[in-house]
């Protein structure tokens, strides 16, 4: 610790720095050239100005999910610069050991890891639920009034059918507000319609829709109004909520109670319980990144093969990379808990990392 925060220590930290800033530059440019060109390419006679703003919009989360990567060419170019100018032969004739050279990249990368989750997971977040709204009110020619066509969802069996329409969804994705249901039911093989019902709320429970403050409409008869009414449903409550809430609208601070109150609603949240815990662990991740840039640019130039050391140290972080998508699809089809599938690849990533240091050091 004392190390870290010496003149030397903060030195390699200003470097790991400047080079993740550098290698941030670069993936920036790198998303708002491919990501502008890919909303001028999905949503049609948009201009450029405007899939400009929804590529801005989209920016932080790009940002979050890219950070691992441009932390680990950071802390690759960072140490390389010091092997290159002969720094880093100097400080090791000086005695400097390997460990020391990790321990300030991975405090970069676990600072920078506790800021992403804490301050830019949250703008993200924001910003990526303006997006999704943007986005569809620009397919949908309607501008800031797209809004008003609500939402639509359908559940039934063989006897009928009910078409649900809603102005709004709230946040936990399973209340709708100003619900309108239709019913049809089979006749002659045929779809006719019975009666009508309008809520002010309906909250979807396990097997039944709660109502309430309704209207019930039926051809030839009066309307009739019901403080509560309950309706059977075939939809699922998990289903419908990941339909309407994705986790990426959610921030760090706004997960645990959404996780809470599905679990009290009778959900499953497994895809919310797994991106929490990928957050928990994403100072780790970062980390662990920057220890494995610093670990494979610690080769001597002298000595050679520093670019078949480099591309390793990318293959390990693709690898780390495609091992958490892998783990987090068995976590989605509940085979493993989401909190191992969550921390077994920063975890596996700081064993590579700790075990080419000490093959470096004492191998």
């Amino acid at each position: 610790m004392n190390f870290l925060f010496s003149r030397l220590g903060n030195y390699i930290i200003g470097k790991v720095i400047g080079g993740v800033a550098i290698a941030l530059v670069a993936v920036l440019a790198a998303i708002l050239l491919i990501d502008m060109v890919e909303q001028m390419r999905t949503v049609t006679d948009i201009g450029t100005l405007e899939a400009l703003r929804l590529t801005l919009l989209k920016t932080p989360m790009l940002v979050e999910q890219t950070l691992p990567f441009v932390v680990l060419a950071g802390a690759m170019m960072a140490i390389t610069g010091l092997n290159r100018s002969s720094e880093l032969v100097a400080m090791r004739a000086a005695g400097v050991s390997a460990w020391r050279f990790l321990a300030p990249s991975a405090f970069v990368g676990a600072i920078l890891g506790l800021i992403a989750i804490t301050a830019l997971n949250p703008l993200g977040a924001q910003f990526y639920k303006a997006f999704e709204a943007e986005r569809e009110d620009v397919r949908a020619g309607l501008g800031a009034e797209a809004g008003a066509n609500g939402v639509w969802i359908r559940q039934g069996d063989p006897q009928g059918q009910v078409v649900i329409h809603a102005d709004g969804v709230d946040s936990s994705g399973a209340v709708l507000q100003g619900a309108t249901f239709l019913f049809f039911e089979v006749r002659d093989d045929t779809l006719r319609f019975t009666r009508r019902m309008r809520a002010e709320r309906a909250e979807l429970k396990r097997g039944f829709w709660q109502l309430t403050d309704l209207v019930e409409a039926t051809p030839g008869s009066r309307p009739m109004r019901h403080a509560n009414l309950a309706i059977p449903t075939t939809l699922d409550a998990s289903e419908l909520v990941n339909r309407f809430v994705t986790p990426a609208t959610l921030s760090f601070w706004e997960l645990p109670f959404f996780i809470r109150e599905a679990r009290a609603a009778g959900f499953a949240p497994t895809r919310y319980e797994l991106r929490w815990q990928s957050l928990l662990a994403y100072p780790l991740l970062l980390a662990v990144m920057a220890g494995l840039g610093a670990a494979f640019s610690l080769q001597l130039q002298r000595l050679g093969n520093l670019a078949k050391w480099g591309a390793m140290g990318v293959g390990i972080g693709l690898f780390l990379f495609f091992y958490s998508q892998l783990a987090g699809a068995f976590a989605m089809t509940q085979t493993v808990p989401a909190v191992v599938a969550a921390w077994s690849a920063p975890l596996a990533g700081m064993f590579i990392a700790l075990a080419i240091v000490a093959f470096l050091e004492d191998g």
